[in-house]
């Protein structure tokens, strides 16, 4: 290695954040060691990776680091199998396990696949276990695979065809079995699936396929469509597909026709009864007023009818019938917050005003969004209840130097959080239930309160307001906060709803950082400030992701007029659902608002933020953001 190299080796060691281990010398030279390995490992430079990894056996992230060099040495068998063999409860033998697996299958290794491969949800490590059991004469086992991952609906990877092309050619498999995978792709919404599928049907039914895939791409035809009335085995279920596609767009329409064909048809009682309740939570969630008399109707109903008959009656402010509502809900439900909270409102709304404030005085003792409100409604104060967990230094001591947790530690160290994440929840998954709270306070010293948030939830602890609700990165959003001018707390309340403090959170639709801020919305903003865009991995920067989110908050605050509760909203899922939202022509309390939000997540999201920037005006011991700030009338669209 130059001497440069070294030299900027050094520099990075000597800049890594002080923990634990820090001040120890030894600990320190291993840790330039491991850097120097794994700049081995990029230049592939062998004799170096092997000479440094021999000094490493005692380094936490030892594992780590051969499963980095052997990753991309899967011909490696030996020293592969060894690997697993003596580490085979560690987190990186099972990461290390499927590539391996994988790389077997593309060398039709059949019987060494066999002897490693154990039951997987991937479906190309179960494509090649299937293909293996072929190879191998064990055909029973092979289709038993390939009927599961042929009917599951889902376009499978390109190894399966192997396997397929064997199920279709063995006595196991008949051509009821491509209807019923064109059915589970329709299911699945995967009409190109069906489509390609098509292909492997005779002449005479290409008709009726065609006939299911534009009834599923155009529901609406089935009013001027006949053909359907001509297949008496389908026409039931076309009609149900058809008005289940339909109902996502014009529910009312979908319910006319329904209610028009379904004595005509032999549709089963339970699905007749399914296709009921989604057309009435399809008009609740539109907010029509045949939603409440529909979901009343039902005959069977389940946890989200019975809400939506609550919320149905509360859109129209129907006071007797949200307490009617409210007694059909199942003995659970009826003790939640939220339904304690209507029940106490609808009583208020019917002239029953003391059981109603006794009700709002016994609920205010709960730290909730609801809780909050009752408390607001009798005229309390907010109180956190605060109850911090009491941990032993000699429990957290115990724990720290546990190996798993020693390397999630040096992960940190190393200012890798994603990593150490990953590594943390391997460790926090194999603990003791009673050690969980010990992990959560560990968490909490070792400056990594995402962590620390995600371990006492699954601890199942909820009284340590301050472990739960950090105050992180307070120098960066008080000054945010002044140059946006928005409340602190409400920074911190998006925050802690969006990301739990972790600042290389990155959603599944591409959201990143600390306020989960989309990479397009992001370089938009950056056009706005006249800042140079990087890359979308910038927005994994806190003070980046903060300046950035803080931004967008407050451009949605002024577009909806400085309501709270309209912004935080449109924050989660845009401000285009949010117009088409809003009340058609007359003003609604913001709470029912709220609670008639169609989309389940931001209605959570909502009440979170609100709640939560609460709880940190209490933390930051400040007093300007009122809930009455936060839930003013929400005005027609």
């Amino acid at each position: 290695m130059s001497l440069i190299q070294n030299m900027m080796l050094a520099a990075i060691v000597s800049l890594l954040p002080a923990r634990a281990t820090a001040g120890d010398s030894e600990i320190g030279d291993l840790r330039q060691r491991f850097l120097q390995a794994e700049q081995a490992i990029s230049a592939h430079r062998e004799s170096d990776y092997r000479q440094l990894a021999a000094t490493l056996k005692t380094y936490p992230l030892y594992q780590y680091l051969q499963y980095q060099w052997l990753k991309s040495r899967l011909s490696a068998d030996d020293e592969i199998r060894a690997f697993l063999a003596e580490n085979g409860s560690s987190r990186y033998a099972g990461l290390l396990k499927p590539k391996w697996l994988a790389y077997l299958g593309e060398q039709k290794r059949w019987p060494d696949f066999l002897r490693y491969y154990q039951a997987s949800d991937e479906s190309a490590l179960q494509c090649y276990a299937g293909q293996a059991y072929v190879e191998t004469g064990q055909t029973p086992e092979a289709f038993v695979l390939a009927r599961a991952l042929w009917l599951s609906g889902k376009s499978q990877p390109n190894n399966c065809d192997g396997l397929f092309a064997a199920y279709q050619a063995s006595p196991y498999f008949n051509h009821d079995l491509v209807w019923q995978r064109f059915h589970a792709a329709l299911k699945r919404d995967n009409p190109a699936l069906a489509e390609y599928l098509a292909r492997f049907l005779a002449a005479d039914e290409l008709p009726r396929a065609e006939l299911w895939l534009k009834l599923h791409r155009q529901p609406e035809a089935i009013q001027t469509e006949t053909g359907w009335r001509n297949q008496p085995a389908d026409a039931p279920e076309m009609l149900g597909h058809a008005v289940e596609r339909w109902l996502e767009r014009d529910p009312g329409a979908a319910a006319r026709y329904w209610d028009q064909e379904k004595a005509q048809q032999p549709i089963a009682p339970d699905r007749a009864a399914f296709i009921e309740r989604q057309l009435a939570l399809a008009l609740a969630l539109k907010h029509d007023a045949q939603a409440y008399p529909r979901l009343s109707r039902l005959e069977t109903d389940d946890e989200s009818s019975r809400e939506w008959r609550v919320r149905a009656a509360l859109n129209s402010q129907d006071w007797p019938n949200v307490l009617t509502a409210i007694a059909r809900l199942n003995s659970e439900e009826k003790s939640r917050d939220k339904w304690r909270y209507w029940q106490a409102r609808a009583l208020a709304a019917v002239g029953q005003g003391e059981a109603a404030n006794r009700q709002f005085v016994e609920l205010a003792k709960n730290r909730s969004f609801y809780g909050f409100m009752a408390a607001a409604k009798s005229g309390q104060a907010i109180d956190l209840a605060h109850r911090p967990l009491q941990v032993a230094e000699s429990e957290l001591q115990a724990l720290s130097n546990r190996a798993d947790f020693q390397a999630a530690n040096e992960l940190l160290v190393l200012n890798r959080p994603a990593e150490a994440r990953r590594q943390w929840q391997f460790a926090v998954a194999k603990l003791e239930p009673n050690l969980l709270p010990v992990a959560a306070k560990l968490a909490q010293r070792w400056r990594a309160p995402a962590l620390a948030i995600a371990t006492v939830a699954k601890a199942n602890h909820w009284d340590d307001v301050e472990l739960r609700f950090p105050l992180e990165y307070s120098r960066e959003i008080g000054q945010i906060a002044q140059e946006r001018q928005l409340d602190p707390a409400i920074i911190y309340g998006l925050i802690r709803q969006e990301s739990a403090f972790d600042s290389q959170a990155d959603s599944p639709a591409g959201a990143k950082g600390l306020m989960q801020v989309m990479p397009q919305t992001g370089r938009q903003i950056a056009a706005d400030l006249h800042d140079s865009w990087g890359d979308d991995d910038s927005l994994f920067r806190p003070e980046l992701n903060l300046k950035y989110g803080a931004f967008y908050f407050k451009k949605l605050l002024l577009q909806f007029g400085g309501h709270y509760a309209l912004a935080a909203a449109a924050y989660n899922a845009g401000a285009n659902k949010i117009k088409r939202w809003l009340p058609g022509s007359q003003a609604l309390p913001a709470d029912i608002w709220i609670e008639n939000i169609p989309y389940k997540e931001t209605r959570g999201y909502v009440a979170s933020v609100l709640m939560y920037a609460l709880i940190y005006q209490q933390r930051l011991q400040r007093d300007s953001l009122k809930l009455d700030d936060l839930l003013r009338e929400v005005m027609p669209g």
